[in-house]
């Protein structure tokens, strides 16, 4: 059976439908109107986008060394970046994992139990990742996790976006006066800097230009994390997010706007902890509200 065959469609009442799979419990393909009323697909999925769509864990984005150490002890985990350790790893990461799924029409609800040991983390991981869709246009993400013993988790979606017309002419805002600076190999060093002055502040909207972005972001309080407009179509999307951080990364075809926790915050105590206790229950919700405009 291939990957195709799995996947599940959910729709709202204004013709706006998702395709998802319980392979990585996945985003495919999300479908929405554009200024002229005409359905296309927002999400880019070539074959050369890694992680393209997935629910990404158990901790997304790098942490360093591909080690860290909890309550005195050193644990190793799968290095599949150079020496660090990226997106949950390589052996068995939840973006791979096939999990299982409850649908409604408008909603999918998917569950994977990650065993204790998996690239390394200890503690059995149950995830839940959903995605449901409104009648206002909005895609709701929802991602909770409980473990039975303490262990890093920080989860996101990995969905590539592109609105229609080429990604270097989409405008993009994001809401954060800082980001987080990184050595030589990506990994941050613990300090946030000001964007204001460098090609980073996208504090105003602005076109995506040509430059290619890997970087995280800060997010300000009480605001929209990001706003994308696409001025040939007149899609835009607004995303809003409980997590305190964005990761931006822009392919020649895409972009992505990974909301979660800082990376390598196992490293780092600066910034807010991703260890994940027995008697707590991870949470937290991402949504993109879509909507048109005149194109320009």
């Amino acid at each position: 059976m291939s990957d195709s065959d799995l996947t599940i469609s959910i729709c709202n009442q204004d013709g706006m439908r998702a395709t998802l799979s319980p392979v990585g419990a996945a985003l495919c393909e999300l479908h929405v109107p554009d200024a002229e009323n005409v359905i296309g697909n927002v999400v880019s999925s070539h074959p050369s986008q890694r992680f393209s769509g997935v629910t990404v864990g158990r901790v997304a984005n790098r942490i360093g060394k591909g080690m860290f150490v909890q309550d005195g002890e050193l644990y190793h985990l799968t290095r599949n970046e150079g020496n660090h350790h990226l997106h949950g790893g390589s052996e068995a990461p939840l973006g791979q994992m096939l999990w299982s799924a409850e649908r409604s029409p408008s909603s999918v609800r998917f569950h994977v139990q990650s065993p204790d040991g998996a690239d390394g983390y200890p503690g059995t991981l149950d995830v839940w990742s959903s995605y449901s869709l409104t009648d206002d246009n909005t895609l709701v993400m929802e991602f909770k996790a409980r473990t039975d013993r303490p262990t890093p988790v920080n989860l996101t979606n990995h969905t590539y976006w592109n609105l229609g017309g080429p990604i270097q002419g989409h405008e993009l805002q994001i809401q954060a006066n800082h980001f987080a600076p990184t050595d030589d190999e990506l990994i941050p060093t613990g300090k946030l800097e000001p964007v204001a002055g460098t090609d980073l502040d996208f504090t105003r909207l602005k076109p995506l230009g040509t430059r290619a972005f890997d970087c995280t972001f800060g997010l300000d309080s009480g605001a929209p994390a990001a706003t994308l407009k696409d001025p040939v179509t007149g899609r835009c999307m607004e995303v809003h997010t409980t997590q305190v951080a964005l990761q931006l990364f822009t392919t020649t075809r895409a972009l992505c706007l990974e909301a979660q926790g800082f990376p390598n915050a196992v490293h780092q105590e600066s910034f807010p902890s991703v260890i994940l206790h027995p008697d707590k229950v991870y949470t937290h919700t991402t949504t993109h509200r879509f909507w048109n405009e005149s194109p320009r």
